[in-house]
């Protein structure tokens, strides 16, 4: 299929049915080759069940996938007959994704895509999106926190002078980069693909040989310690951590994870939509991820072992955790965040390469490296699983939800205070700990990124966790556990248990802390609130939960809303740096730091075939 076809086809939407809360769009384009009867792709009204309609009769093997290849196929089906009907849900597809269906391997190839579109705010556009992250997003992700600047007129990012230990700042930039591939993503943007293509280029000038920043005088006792048994040519960003030269994992790999991921959707497009600057990142990038990154964290590097002595490398120490070795301190084989970001970035690795090996290229130890690190990974997480069965949806009905990890850290000083729930600052003799206490709702939205990443990857990693119903409890979790039920005035509890005790009591002073979610006042920086962490990346499972994607547009609602009343709230609970509001006149909209994630997040319910939908 050509661009200019494709172009076509993308640009032709048809509503086929709507739900209370959910809307489908289904797009549908073939391009026949010969007398070849033209094939169908059709939605049965009123349900997600897809009907694929062959020219004729016989054996067909239908295939779909969400790369243009079809080397590694999300579904094939044989089937005798016209015609298949298939639930999309079911079948792992995801509304708002463009996927690709041919039949029997023929030319003919119809593409698709259905969209949960709870939004029917003007506001929320395709435009706006790409229109805040040239005026704030790009700042904050480049200059701000990664020391380059975007120069609009060469339409390249440069680097600024007095480069510093940049390190421990990469790791914010990941918050900007998620939304923004995201929203390019789902609005077919490859100017953001290809501009943020060009900063992981430029940042990749930061970095030093690991030989020569263990050579420098004043390195991190740990950094030595645990890479000097690693490849002294692999490159890392030196980070300051209390005036001394380190080399940040926690950093680097939250900065990473965004370029995996951005290399597996490069990897979903047609050769022909590949610009140079893309082409150039896949090509340093596979092998900067897989060998400077996740090898020597996932392998060479030695940690403290569960049980005593030294390993090599963080899959051994998770094999360990799994055999219930412990470790230094109660929360020490606990699943981290940066375990989640390794695992999820071995695992868009692999999904770039099983779209197209010549893109991403792994050899056989790559391969296997990555699969396992996925697979004991995942198994490790999995041990963590929480199950509750009694919860209940909005309507008495008994649906179950899991969460992950609760008591883990329960004993960690942050947590001291997380059985108290009073209005007043908490006193040492009022200390109480949640022995089953989840993660805090400011951490706890890489958990949902981090299962959209392995969902979206099943096909390639070997491993089919997490299944859709695994994900609709894990939506459940968060929908009616951890939000407070209220529409018109949205909350969400401080853990993911459910619990809504203080968080980091005296993490930033005496009279510092987060207080229970109804207590915290964004105004007053002694007692902030979780709220703007709290919304950030879980619209990337609202496919899953119709009650979920109705809270996204509960908040999108809030933020548009401009009743004095609405505005109070908005000031006390989602403040963060700036309003909580769309800001300008039509046409100049932009959205603030915490919308702009959200709405990132959720591009996927945005209204199909938006006129500003760039092609």
């Amino acid at each position: 299929m050509t661009e200019s076809i494709l172009s076509q086809c993308l640009g032709r939407w048809k509503l086929l049915w709507v739900l209370p809360v959910v809307v489908f769009l289904l797009t549908c384009c073939s391009v026949p080759l010969g007398a070849a009867g033209m094939w169908q792709v059709v939605q049965q009204s009123g349900s997600d069940l897809i009907e694929f309609n062959a020219p004729k009769g016989g054996r067909h093997t239908l295939e779909i996938d969400d790369a243009y290849g079809f080397r590694t196929p999300v579904v094939k089906k044989d089937f005798s007959g016209l015609k298949l009907q298939l639930h999309a849900l079911e079948l792992g597809l995801i509304p708002g994704i463009e996927y690709h269906a041919r039949l029997d391997g023929r030319p003919e190839v119809n593409d698709f895509r259905m969209e949960l579109s709870t939004f029917t705010e003007p506001e929320v556009n395709c435009s706006n999106l790409r229109r805040t992250w040239e005026g704030a997003g790009r700042y904050a992700a480049g200059a701000s926190h990664s020391r380059v600047q975007w120069n609009p007129v060469k339409g390249t990012w440069v680097l600024l002078e007095n480069r510093p230990l940049i390190g421990q700042a990469l790791y914010y930039a990941e918050y900007y980069l998620r939304p923004a591939l995201q929203g390019a993503r789902v609005c077919n943007d490859l100017g953001t693909f290809d501009e943020i293509a060009q900063y992981y280029l430029a940042v990749l000038q930061y970095t030093e040989p690991l030989g020569t920043l263990l050579s420098r005088p004043n390195v991190f006792a740990q950094t030595r310690e645990r890479m000097v048994a690693a490849d002294q040519s692999a490159r890392t960003f030196p980070a300051d951590v209390g005036g001394q030269v380190a080399d940040g994992e926690l950093y680097n790999v939250q900065w990473m994870h965004p370029a995996a991921e951005l290399l597996r959707l490069i990897s979903l497009l047609p050769p022909a939509r590949r610009t140079p600057a893309m082409l150039n990142f896949a090509g340093q990038y596979t092998k900067f991820i897989v060998v400077d990154q996740l090898d020597r964290y996932l392998v060479q590097q030695r940690l403290p072992a569960p049980g005593g002595g030294q390993v090599a490398g963080r899959i051994e120490v998770w094999k360990r955790a799994l055999a219930g070795r412990k470790g230094e301190t109660p929360w020490a084989t606990s699943f981290t965040d940066i375990d989640l970001w390794l695992v999820a970035s071995a695992a868009d690795v692999l999904g770039a390469n099983a779209n197209d090996p010549a893109l991403a290229p792994l050899d056989a130890h790559q391969l296997e490296m990555l699969h396992r690190a996925v697979d004991t990974g995942v198994r490790l997480f999995e041990s963590r699983r929480n199950d509750y069965p009694a919860t209940k949806n909005f309507r008495g009905e008994q649906v179950g939800s899991v969460s992950y990890g609760n008591g883990d850290w329960a004993e960690h000083p942050d947590l001291d205070y997380s059985g108290v729930t009073s209005e007043e600052f908490p006193t040492p003799a009022e200390k109480r700990r949640l022995p089953s206490v989840g993660w805090d709702m400011a951490h706890a939205y890489r958990l949902p990124v981090f299962m959209r990443t392995l969902y979206e990857n099943r096909k390639a990693t070997g491993t089919d966790w997490p299944s859709y119903h695994e994900v609709q409890l894990f939506a459940n979790q968060y929908v009616y556990r951890v939000f407070n039920g209220d529409y018109s005035r949205p909350l969400f509890h401080t853990h993911l248990d459910g619990s809504d005790g203080w968080h980091r009591v005296g993490y930033s002073g005496s009279q510092f802390g987060y207080p229970p979610s109804l207590y915290c006042n964004q105004q007053d920086p002694h007692r902030p609130c979780m709220t703007p962490n709290s919304i950030m990346g879980w619209g990337r499972l609202a496919f899953a939960s119709p009650d979920l994607a109705r809270i996204e547009q509960v908040l999108v609602k809030l933020a548009v809303e401009r009743k004095p009343e609405t505005q109070q709230f908005r000031d006390r609970y989602y403040f963060d740096g700036a309003p909580f509001e769309v800001s300008g006149a039509p046409g100049q909209q932009v959205y603030p730091e915490a919308l702009y994630f959200l709405i990132g997040d959720d591009a996927e319910m945005m209204t199909g075939g938006s006129p500003e939908r760039p092609h």
